[in-house]
């Protein structure tokens, strides 16, 4: 069962002077046209380098910026977020990528975890913190505790129960394990993969970490440019990617084996300005399999069983 359904999603926000804005220059498109599905307790990466517009989509969806355009369906329900569609809001949580800044220094946890029943104007039941606590593998005694007083992964589990409070079907992870050790990284990881098959959520992941991607989700999407340029199954996409963005993005994860065949591909230039996206195919400025027609015209998508690229040129068994 689909639980996310988005269409033609672009975000802007406005930029430069009255002047550019006048003249119907003062939008900045930093998604532009993106569409994919969510199914109910399936788990979706987005990768790609850091400007390409992961964030940016993520939070669009959970309503917390942009100018919005497209269509967004949440369990078939039309999301019109300049309303305040606050049933949608209980059952789309976000954690955010810096777990100690986005915990109120004021605070204690307890009040922390409280709060999303006092924004919603729901009771707090008997016991509930605790449980909550608990659940993501923390003591109860951490609840009289501030942030400060909390390591690094204490404070990415606090921000974990904080997000399940309102019981959400879709959980938003910006970078979850960034800025953590590796074993904590992986605590972290398997917490969230519990918590999926224990709670039946969606899970909608922000990384840079291919590992992550590997380690947790179903499918994954590549961003460049704030478009998709391969969206598909993790396996299939890592086995042989097709869009030339997405083998150099995997030709630079480490590989732990010494032994196995690794074959780097090198990405030349700049990412190219939004203010002025290049013609053709975005990428074909850093491609090195770039030809003639990709720098005249875009690309179509292209539909294989199992993924959807946008490439002239799709590699073939690299």
């Amino acid at each position: 069962m689909t639980l996310l359904q988005v269409r033609d999603l672009t975000v802007g926000f406005r930029s430069g002077g009255l002047l550019s804005r006048l003249r119907g220059k003062g939008r900045l498109d930093v998604v532009a046209g993106v569409d994919f599905d969510l199914a109910a307790g399936e788990t979706m990466a987005l990768v790609g380098e850091s400007g390409s517009g992961k964030t940016t989509l993520a939070r669009a969806i959970a309503g917390l910026g942009g100018e919005v355009s497209g269509d967004i369906r949440f369990d078939g329900e039309v999301m019109d977020l300049r309303r305040d569609h606050r049933k949608l809001r209980r059952e789309i949580a976000f954690i955010f990528q810096d777990a100690v800044s986005s915990l109120s220094p004021r605070f204690t946890v307890r009040s922390l975890i409280r709060e999303p029943f006092r924004i919603h104007g729901l009771p707090c039941p008997e016991g509930e913190v605790e449980r909550l606590l608990k659940l993501v593998g923390l003591a109860p005694e951490i609840a009289d505790r501030h942030p400060h007083q909390l390591s690094g992964g204490q404070a990415r589990r606090v921000g974990v129960a904080r997000a399940l409070t309102l019981k959400p079907r879709l959980v938003i992870a910006d970078e979850p394990t960034a800025g953590l050790d590796v074993s904590v990284q992986s605590e972290v990881l398997n917490l969230l993969n519990g918590l999926r098959e224990e709670l039946g959520l969606s899970l909608l992941i922000i990384t840079h970490n291919l590992n992550v991607v590997r380690h947790v989700a179903d499918r994954m999407a590549i961003m460049y440019l704030g478009r998709f340029v391969e969206i598909g199954e993790t396996a299939p996409i890592y086995a042989e990617p097709r869009h030339p963005y997405t083998a150099a993005l995997l030709s630079a994860n480490p590989i732990i084996d010494p032994a196995a065949r690794h074959k780097r591909i090198d990405l030349e230039g700049e990412v190219p300005s939004l203010v002025n996206r290049p013609k053709g195919c975005e990428f074909h400025g850093r491609c090195p399999f770039v030809q003639t027609d990709c720098r005249l015209r875009a690309p179509l998508p292209v539909t294989e069983p199992g993924r959807r690229f946008t490439c002239h040129h799709p590699l073939q068994g690299l």
